[in-house]
């Protein structure tokens, strides 16, 4: 077992320590404009002594999250996602996960790349990119995977287990159980009744997707997978966006070694792997373009190499495009700006903030042909005016604002 640490619920003892956790949870502009958050900021050094109360008489009780089910166009599914309020419920999440940083970045893979700083989806393009593109050789097949319901499927006992292996602070574990429970008590009162993490989680399975902390140990989770996946001989590249997994290399054989291995992996976390895992080729090698020859053309249809895809590209050997979905919801958006210009109606400031936003995805893919179909006739100039125009009669009304409604 690793050396562990102890002594981590002490680190949030500290108002240094708050006001850094206040503005990691109030970076968002968005999360600035909600009611909850605005109340908080506006009264931060009441609010602040509070937080230091809570933390030295250990009285935090957590809120039932209340639930919303919103569609996730990037996936294009329904989501069942959970919200606390900013305070105390999100201030504390995000404490505790600052709190034991270094706990969890400390043995994280290289390559996961979710909800964790500096590590987002250019993370994953960079490394795909230098596979597909710089390491023709060693990229020649590719195998995707996912968990079936990750967040649903996690249990917490063994969860919390995995976290006691390198923390030692018993108090400070009992405070994560209670927070990814919301279970109705407070620290002071649990410890008053003798108990431990193992009693708040005993038997309880599946995290809330949307609280801070949860999102910080579903990654945490996968680590043993991780590691086997990147000791595994028969793979020279892989990346993890939360799980979905990417793994590449030269050999098919060894790659379905590797996703039996990987399968194990989750059954011995007591996870599911989705039945639509996939190994397929990115290219053709000698003896498959000699094979090739021999095909029907039926046959040669059936039997060519796909792209990488994942987080919203399609990765190749010479070429990186947009997928599908993504490129189509751009068209559209290009075709509706397009014949609102014809028209000589006003482009609204959703639709070029919008615009521009896919505009910036090109960037980071092969799409000379694109701009000049589709952006050349629109004018990048055209939509930054329109949101330049919008953002500065904001700013004077709120300059009038502040004056008393003053002319």
């Amino acid at each position: 077992m690793p050396k562990r640490v102890g002594y981590i619920y002490p680190r949030m003892n500290d108002r240094e320590f708050i006001r850094r956790c206040k503005k990691i949870g109030t970076r968002e502009c968005k999360k600035k404009k909600r009611k909850d958050v605005r109340k908080v900021l506006d009264h931060w050094d009441r609010y602040e002594d509070m937080t230091m109360d809570m933390i030295e008489a250990r009285s935090f009780k957590p809120r039932i999250p209340r639930m919303k089910t919103i569609y996730d166009p990037s996936s294009q599914k329904w989501r069942d996602t959970y919200r606390v309020p900013f305070w105390p419920d999100g201030l504390m999440h995000i404490m505790v996960c600052q709190a034991m940083m270094d706990v969890l970045m400390r043995g994280m893979s290289p390559w996961t790349c979710s909800s964790i700083p500096q590590r987002g989806g250019k993370r994953v393009h960079k490394r795909l990119r230098h596979a597909m593109q710089d390491r023709p050789g060693q990229s020649t097949y590719a195998g995707e995977a996912d968990v079936k319901s990750y967040y649903d499927s996690i249990h917490l006992d063994m969860l919390m287990t995995a976290l006691e292996r390198k923390i030692k602070d018993q108090e400070f574990l009992l405070l994560v159980a209670i927070c990814i429970t919301c279970a109705q008590i407070t620290l002071r009162e649990a410890l008053d009744q003798g108990l431990n993490w193992r009693d708040i989680t005993r038997g309880q399975v599946g995290l809330y997707i949307g609280l801070y902390i949860d999102q910080w140990l579903a990654n945490f989770y996968l680590e043993p997978l991780d590691r086997m996946v990147l000791a595994h001989p028969g793979v020279k590249f892989t990346t993890r966006h939360m799980d979905n997994i990417i793994i590449i290399g030269p050999n098919k054989k060894k790659l379905h070694a590797a996703m039996r291995d990987i399968a194990r992996g989750m059954d011995g976390l007591r996870l599911t792997m989705k039945g639509d895992w996939q190994v397929y080729r990115t290219t053709f090698t000698r003896k498959a373009k000699a094979r090739r020859l021999t095909m029907t053309e039926k046959q040669r249809r059936l039997r060519h190499p796909r792209m990488v895809a994942a987080v919203g590209y399609r990765f190749g050997h010479d070429h990186i495009t947009m997928r599908k979905r993504n490129f189509l919801r751009f068209t559209r958006q290009c075709r509706r700006v397009q014949k609102k210009l014809r028209a000589g109606a006003r482009i609204t400031v959703n639709q070029a903030s919008g615009l521009l936003s896919r505009i910036g995805q090109l960037k980071h893919c092969d799409s000379y042909e694109v701009r000049v179909k589709y952006v050349d006739p629109i004018g990048v100039r055209n939509l930054k005016e329109v949101v330049r125009y919008e953002s500065k009669r904001r700013l004077a009304a709120q300059q009038r604002l502040y004056a008393g409604g003053a002319a």
